[in-house]
């Protein structure tokens, strides 16, 4: 084995691998600190400024992560040669999972800091934004599925260079 290789099932080169992995450990961790932010948050709704703090700090969390998720599809083969369909028809499910957790997000969110306080704990349960909560719950099930199957997809070397994955793609989306 060269010098300038990794192992046949690790799937990196050491032109891409240090780097990528750390990123990838980044967006894990901040992927995990948003999972516990919106299983926990829920126990600050007595304080009305820790339950805005907290989701601002959540939705930076989020930010950043979708931004390093691009930032890492810009540094891809396929997107540097200038075949960013490919791309995107690759990850279609992961987008639309985190665009609807993003919208999701932003509905529950900004609407419980829009309700007036009635009492010192600041319950927000009305009938609409239970249902907003729920739609929120229930589409950050697939946004941390995909977002995970996104950051580990893009370790795959086939996305750093040119092979015949790739050409396999640019034939399909010839024909």
């Amino acid at each position: 084995m060269s010098k300038n290789q990794h192992g046949p099932n690790t799937g990196l080169s050491n032109n891409h691998s240090l780097p990528m992995l750390r990123m990838a450990v980044i967006q894990f961790f901040l992927l995990h600190v948003d999972l516990a932010i919106s299983i926990f948050v829920d126990d600050l709704r007595h304080v009305r400024v820790n339950f805005i703090s907290v989701y601002l700090v959540q939705y930076v969390l989020l930010a950043t992560n979708t931004i390093l998720l691009f930032i890492r599809f810009t540094h891809t083969y396929p997107f540097r040669a200038g075949m960013v369909r490919i791309m995107i028809k690759d990850f279609e499910a992961h987008l639309v999972a985190i665009a609807v957790y993003h919208i999701a997000f932003f509905a529950a969110r900004a609407l419980v800091n829009m309700l007036p306080c009635q009492n010192s704990r600041c319950d927000p349960w009305t009938p609409t934004y239970k249902g907003l909560y729920i739609f929120y719950r229930l589409a950050a099930i697939p946004q941390y599925y995909a977002f995970k199957l996104a950051i580990t997809k893009l370790c795959q070397s086939k996305y750093y260079k040119d092979s015949i994955w790739l050409r396999q793609k640019m034939r399909r989306a010839a024909v």
